[in-house]
């Protein structure tokens, strides 16, 4: 069993929903962001926290997003 005593929990606000809507406007149809990678950017870019993630190809385009390929 993996230990995530020392995760932090972000619930989902209106600012992240904010984001999130605003990030499916300007994404969905151009570069097919899903639900998913949209609550996940949108979290990263209200908190101002750094995206580690294998999937680069899905966020490269989403400006002010401190992507990182892991």
């Amino acid at each position: 069993m993996n230990d995530l005593s020392g995760l932090t929990i972000i619930h989902l606000d209106e600012l992240i929903s904010t984001t999130f809507l605003g990030l499916m406007n300007s994404y969905v149809l151009s570069h097919r962001l899903e639900i998913p990678d949209a609550l996940i950017a949108a979290t990263a870019l209200v908190y101002d926290i750094k995206l580690y993630t294998n999937n680069v190809r899905d966020y490269r385009f989403i400006k002010g997003l401190k992507l990182y390929n892991f």
